[in-house]
């Protein structure tokens, strides 16, 4: 055989492998602009048919933000668009981020996830019931805390136990206040500025807070209703570890890159962060049949299915919804803020154009996009 035309031969297998490799790769990796039409396009038909006025997302595809977009209006009555920067109520998505600065703590040594947090600070408001003496902080993270929600009685100085820690999985507010309650003592700083100095400024998150910023007033999102009224808009003045973030799709992407890459973190802290802690039940509001697949990290929400794994959390406070879902093999993520209070009954939709896959955290929030939103929607689709 002719020893040139056998490596030419070679070097066009190699170059054709490449090929077929990057086309793959970028394929996993990005939309086409078709698609992104597609996307706006399905988008607005979605906001316009579960009223809601703004909406902004960013896509993550193979640890690179490669699309973020704002749709419609900060506020009802204004013609102030919605831009990738518009800060938005993060809700429950400031947990996760709370998360990461406590394991910052956990990899120093300052705190320890298995050590009752009793005996770093006592805590009055809980000390009736002697229970309490077994909370952790991975049984606040992983929700596991005994503790409710929230108090029946916002303003009292009691909180009761609703079942014994580690028993079982229980959203908990409350356990995050206790936490932040530790982490301050602990390291003799107000959570603010410690949020802002461990996670807010090194990841670039410059347009966020968990108070509110004079900086936001030129750019910020008003609730509505599900009516689409406008609501009186939350200025947190003091920072809430459970709900108080203010941020931006933009900058929230940044964090979500943080845990894909990883960074501020070890790989082997991030990989305990995303392992399954508690199983979750097939309903958020109550079910004693827990969820195949569906399970909660320290922090995070985590599902574990045919399609991938994935990491994802949801917020909701009141007329802000918001949700994020990562896919940890793809390293691929979808973000987004919605300033009504309808904008998580598209969710299911939303990652069905992004992100693809199964997704169990939709059964247990009750997320099925309703019925006469879809028909609406697919109406104005047809014509």
């Amino acid at each position: 055989m002719n020893l040139p035309i056998l490596r030419l031969g070679i070097l066009y297998y190699w170059v054709f492998l490449f090929l077929v490799v990057i086309q793959q790769a970028y394929g996993q990796s990005a939309l086409t602009t078709t698609e992104f039409s597609r996307l706006d396009q399905r988008i607005t038909q979605l906001m316009d048919s579960a009223h809601v006025p703004g909406l902004s997302i960013v896509l993550i595809r193979a640890n690179k933000r490669v699309y973020s977009k704002g749709y419609g209006i900060t506020k009802a009555d204004s013609t102030q668009l919605v831009t990738p920067t518009t800060v938005f109520e993060a809700a429950s998505l400031s947990k996760p981020v709370f998360a990461y600065v406590v394991l910052q703590l956990v990899e120093e040594g300052k705190l320890d996830l298995d050590k009752p947090l009793y005996e770093y600070m006592p805590y009055p408001d809980a000390a009736a019931d002697e229970r309490y003496q077994k909370i952790t902080a991975r049984l606040v993270l992983s929700h596991q805390s005994g503790f409710p929600n929230w108090r029946k009685k916002r303003e009292s100085n009691q909180l009761s136990m609703v079942f014994s820690p580690g028993d079982r999985f229980g959203y908990s507010g409350e356990g995050f206040v206790f936490l932040q309650k530790v982490v301050e003592k602990i390291t003799d700083k107000p959570i603010n500025e410690l949020m802002e100095e461990r996670v807010l400024k090194p990841l670039g998150m410059t347009n966020s807070g968990f108070v509110w910023k004079s900086t936001f007033n030129s750019n910020y999102a008003l609730p509505h209703n599900e009516s689409g009224e406008t609501e009186t808009k939350y200025k947190p003045s003091q920072a809430n570890m459970a709900y108080s973030l203010h941020t931006t799709a933009v900058d929230y992407s940044q964090f979500i890159l943080a845990l894909l890459k990883p960074t501020g973190l070890k790989k082997t802290t991030t990989e305990e962060m995303l392992r399954p802690q508690s199983q979750l039940p097939k309903r958020f509001s109550g079910s004693d049949t827990l969820a195949p697949g569906l399970f909660w990290g320290l922090g995070i929400g985590i599902e574990q299915t045919p399609t991938g794994n994935y990491f994802w959390h949801w917020g909701d406070n009141g007329a802000f919804k918001c949700y994020v879902t990562a896919n940890s093999d793809r390293n691929d993520a979808v973000i987004y803020f919605a300033n009504g209070s309808n904008g998580l009954d598209f969710a299911d939709e939303i990652l069905k154009q992004t992100i693809g896959g199964q997704h169990p955290a939709f059964g247990f929030l009750g997320i099925d996009w309703r019925e006469e939103v879809r028909k609406q929607a697919n109406k104005r689709a047809e014509k």
